[in-house]
């Protein structure tokens, strides 16, 4: 028994050495780029697309697969227009884990990729041809095991990307795009840092933008984490120009249980429309979104504007909002209002809980209490003071509307209802 297991054990390592031998050979002597013609031709005759393969490819194949080309061209259909070009690819994958279905990349690499991606007047797009999909064909219904992917780095390095819609005219482009990832596996942080430069004509867009993030994932559960988010975004969108966006913040959705979150979340933006200039900040320490329910913690949004009304600051707090996809409530907002111009001011401030159902459509501001303040030369007095309480209830279905306020203007007391 010992002799028999021995002579196995030998032989099943001869046949091992006799296969890494050959695929030692093979590999010094294989040199890709001797097909160069051949694989060009195949594309012509399959694709009726122009393949140039300018650069040299590299192969390997122990202990890792993986390929390495130049710069590669490929056209569109039956046309010599460029479809997709690059400077330089390399991806690699380690073999052994192939075999229990594991994609383990050691790494991807691409550097001044190009794509011209066109919607055409048919409704189709311009790679439906390479996809190889045949609408009358009937789809394979059986589930396979699921791959696993494990990816050491992505590095995209000065890519462009363009769209353009035959049906509508309009042209999106995207440029010096780099994107450089951490370790990419299920349920590990990924570290991310993407820029980019989107631009358009209609609508008008020049736009640089930025951002760095912790992305964790779980495929099987489907759930997404994103923390430490730091995007920003300048530029000009449509009559907006000085752009400055910023966004911090975490989020998680859970698709599987449609559950989704944000914490300490901020927005802000600057920039001018036309001669006004305005500034904008929104900040949400919790926001929670659930199958059936929602809810916010101190909700918060300042507003300033300086053009030609004059000198404008807003701000609005809701301590808290929670409701559902029928109905909802706040706690008592707060709304406040300061205006500036060069012959009077106004102080205006607000407060009342919300009741609202989405279903009727109904609104109810049941405690409504509203104090103003104006000053100018203008106003009886100079000056003009009112403090009034009420309620306001908006009927969707009934089309009606009932407001009634009571309180002092002036020197006088006031009730009204209308």
């Amino acid at each position: 028994m010992n002799k028999t297991l021995k002579y196995a054990v030998l032989g099943v390592s001869g046949l091992l050495l006799l296969g890494l031998a050959a695929l030692a050979y093979v590999v010094a002597t294989f040199d890709p780029n001797a097909y160069k013609a051949q694989i060009i031709q195949l594309v012509k005759d399959k694709k009726q697309r122009t393949l140039k393969l300018d650069g040299d490819i590299k192969l390997a194949f122990f202990p890792s697969i993986g390929a390495e080309l130049g710069k590669v061209s490929l056209s569109e259909f039956n046309s010599a227009q460029p479809f997709v070009a690059l400077d330089s690819a390399h991806v690699s994958l380690a073999l052994l884990p192939l075999l229990s279905r594991q994609v383990v990349v050691d790494a991807v690499q691409v550097s001044g990729l190009r794509v011209e991606l066109v919607k055409l007047k048919n409704g189709g797009l311009n790679l439906d041809d390479l996809l190889g999909k045949d609408a009358g064909a009937p789809q394979a219904t059986t589930a396979a095991a699921p791959v696993r992917f494990d990816i050491s780095a992505v590095n995209i390095d000065n890519a462009a990307l363009s769209y353009r819609d035959e049906t509508t005219g309009a042209r999106y482009a995207l440029d010096k795009l780099n994107l450089h990832s951490g370790r990419i596996a299920n349920g590990m942080p990924t570290k991310l840092d993407l820029s980019a430069h989107i631009l358009s004509k209609a609508p008008t867009l020049d736009v640089q933008i930025q951002l760095k993030t912790t992305l964790t994932f779980d495929l099987d559960k489907q759930d997404y984490r994103v923390e430490g988010l730091d995007a920003q975004a300048a530029g000009a969108v449509m009559d907006v120009t000085g752009l400055n966006l910023q966004a911090h913040g975490d989020a998680a959705a859970a698709l599987a249980t449609h559950e989704y979150s944000a914490h300490a979340f901020t927005l802000a933006a600057t920039g001018n429309k036309g001669k006004d200039h305005f500034d904008l900040s929104l900040k949400a320490p919790a926001l929670n979104l659930t199958q059936d329910k929602f809810s916010a913690d101190a909700l918060t949004l300042d507003a300033k504007l300086d053009g030609a009304l004059g000198k404008m600051v807003a701000n609005l707090s809701i301590p808290g909002l929670e409701g559902n996809a029928r109905a909802f409530k706040t706690q008592a907002l707060t709304f406040s209002l300061d205006v500036q111009q060069p012959e009077q001011t106004f102080q205006v401030k607000l407060t009342t809980p919300v009741y609202g159902n989405l279903d009727v459509p109904q609104f109810n501001l049941p405690d409504l209490r509203v104090a103003v303040h104006a000053t100018g030369d203008k106003l009886p007095g100079k000056a003009l003071s009112s403090e009034m309480k009420g309620s306001v209830q908006v009927d969707g279905a009934r089309q009606s509307i009932q407001v009634t306020l009571a309180g002092g203007l002036l020197q006088s007391q006031v009730k009204a209802k209308v």
